[in-house]
């Protein structure tokens, strides 16, 4: 029997072509991830980012950094999904109280951002808060709330106390560092140093604390440079985005919600995280309320929130609170006051929250009896 050579020879190239292809994609591959997370363009690309944070070429920064883009892959792109639901909050928060927008990515060291995280020390919550540091700043924890875990509160509280920090030390690395060990153990490394420069401060704090402020740098990178890694966010459901805030004074349960708006009752769980019992109790400060759009709509109708009725000749229009914006602001862009703004709205304080919204009447002659 004649053996079939041609055959033989056939299947031999198409399988040194296999092989090769396949040693190309590996070594293109390679040549990607040496060229891609080399340390010198990590450092390049943080010098340029504009941090907050002096930086400082570190192993540190760069080893973490590769850790987000190489085996954390997956963990990262769910976390930049999550920007979309925490971050347009932080930016908010952080322009109306003037500080650096970059503070933002401080929750993803903390936390992952997720609200519900708990740390080994008991702390909880986007920003990480211990019990004792969360009631100074007025955070609510009980059995029925524990406001860590409220994105608005939580990050009110954050800002201030971030604002705190650095009306001490006037420096963001040294904020950063206070921020993770306490000022205590921050005040001890300072004597020992000699100095206020954190990268001569840090060797005396503690292993965690050294950790911090590169790992913070690390995130800052990430966040700026994910697309150039390839890594798609992994981001949650548009009616997840697409959120309005309201403040509640009544006690009501998800269930109740759930029934007046649409809203799933998972929904609504996962947009509140700060209430332990599927239910908000009643509060004189009032508790944040956030659900979609259409679902607020529907609450607002059922509930009797919002607006004062009165007479006007002219247009009646609204207004969603976005990031830094401030009742004044908003006063002067539509060219009205903010006792206006107030009255329109039944606004007994003149702070705003975010995603609130508001009636503005434009054009036009307010007609009511107001004194």
């Amino acid at each position: 029997m004649k053996f079939p050579w041609t055959c033989v020879v056939t299947v031999s190239l198409l399988l040194s072509s296999v092989v090769a292809y396949a040693s190309g994609t590996s070594l293109k591959e390679n040549t990607y991830s040496s060229s891609f997370l080399s340390d010198d363009l990590i450092q390049q690309r943080l010098q340029q980012i504009g941090s907050p944070v002096k930086f400082k070429a570190d192993p540190a920064i760069t080893a973490t950094v590769k850790d987000f883009l190489v085996p954390g892959k997956h963990s990262t792109q769910r976390i930049l999904g999550r920007t979309a639901l925490y971050f347009p909050i932080y930016e908010h928060y952080l322009s109306v109280n003037r500080l650096p927008e970059q503070l933002k990515y401080l929750s993803i060291v903390e936390s992952k951002l997720q609200p519900t995280a708990k740390s080994h020390a008991g702390a909880v919550g986007l920003w990480q808060f211990t019990t004792a540091t969360a009631r100074q700043y007025g955070l609510r924890i009980d059995g029925n709330v524990d406001e860590r875990r409220d994105p608005i509160r939580s990050t009110e509280a954050a800002v201030r106390f971030l604002s705190d920090l650095y009306g001490k030390y006037r420096d963001w690395a040294l904020v950063l560092a206070a921020y993770n060990c306490g000022s205590a153990r921050l005040n001890q490394a300072i004597r020992m140093a000699g100095t206020k420069d954190y990268w001569t401060v840090r060797q005396y704090l503690p292993k965690e604390t050294q950790d911090y402020v590169p790992r913070f740098l690390a995130v800052t990178y990430v966040m700026n440079y994910y697309q150039q890694h390839r890594l798609i966010p992994s981001y949650p459901s548009h009616q997840m985005q697409l959120t309005r805030t309201v403040k509640v004074f009544k006690g009501g349960s998800f269930q109740d919600i759930s029934r007046a708006t649409g809203v799933s009752t998972d929904v609504i769980a996962a947009l509140n995280p700060g209430y332990w019992r599927a239910y908000i109790p009643s509060s004189n400060k009032g508790h944040y309320l956030i659900l979609p759009e259409a679902g607020m709509e529907s609450y607002n109708e059922v509930a009797g929130n919002g607006t004062v009725a009165i007479n006007f000749s002219g247009s009646k229009r609204t207004h969603v609170v976005e990031s830094g914006d401030t009742i004044e602001s908003i006063a002067r862009k539509f060219r009205c006051s903010v006792r206006d703004i107030q009255y329109w709205n039944n606004l007994s304080q003149g702070g705003l929250f975010f995603r609130q919204e508001l009636v503005i009447y434009t054009g036009g002659k307010v007609t009511s009896g107001r004194s």
